[in-house]
């Protein structure tokens, strides 16, 4: 059984040959491991225009979205912006 707690917000990059930038394309790539729109829409909580969206997941379903050519999955933490306005590195070398 999964329970809520088994459950995370990750940070879903999208950078795919045919990558459509909507809202029903993330619910259909995330229908893919959740099991069902109506599912993908309820775990989607924010779609990010041009890069992917964010959702509740387990890990085993956030492995399997990592395991499909071109998305990338990255359990959410807070970032903090340094003083000079600039992203963190990991942000500059990877998106």
């Amino acid at each position: 059984d999964v329970h809520a707690s088994d459950y995370n917000v990750y940070i879903v990059f999208v950078s795919r040959a045919g990558y459509v930038d909507s809202v029903d394309y993330d619910v259909r790539l995330l229908a893919s491991v959740v099991g069902s729109t109506e599912e993908a829409k309820k775990a989607m909580i924010y779609h990010y225009s041009g890069l992917g969206f964010a959702a509740r997941l387990t890990c085993d379903q956030a492995d399997q979205l990592a395991g499909k050519e071109g998305i990338a999955t990255f359990k959410d933490k807070t970032y903090y912006v340094d003083n000079d306005g600039r992203l963190p590195r990991f942000f500059e070398e990877n998106v």
